[in-house]
């Protein structure tokens, strides 16, 4: 049996075949993806436009010499951050506790009342 790849959502069922997504864990299902909040789409778009930037100019002859690594690796490494605080937003939005947290609910698990 081929192996799958869960929603990200819990609450989702949705799958996806590991070839199609070899590098993955987990995905985000189209119905999921369009009930997250659209800041959430919007930066996932503006990162991705400014991959597709970054990777045109770095792949210019100019910007491939010695002296501009220090630069690539400063911004490669600020490109993986914003990329990991996206997808750690994500996962929070999905994953985050629904019931609201307050003082009744505190004393409650307590046994307070």
């Amino acid at each position: 049996m081929n192996a799958r790849i869960p929603c990200l959502n819990p609450n989702c069922r949705r799958t996806a075949a590991q070839e199609k997504y070899p590098n993955s864990s987990n995905i985000i299902c189209g119905k999921c993806w369009k009930a997250m909040p659209a800041e959430f789409r919007r930066r996932w778009k503006t990162l991705k436009s400014r991959d597709r930037r970054l990777g045109r100019i770095h792949n210019k002859t100019a910007y491939r010499r010695q002296e501009r690594e220090e630069q690539w690796g400063r911004i490669a490494t600020r490109f993986d951050r914003a990329w990991e605080a996206l997808d750690l937003s994500i996962i929070h939005y999905f994953t985050a506790s629904e019931a609201p947290i307050g003082i009744e609910d505190f004393l409650k698990e307590n046994g307070i009342v």
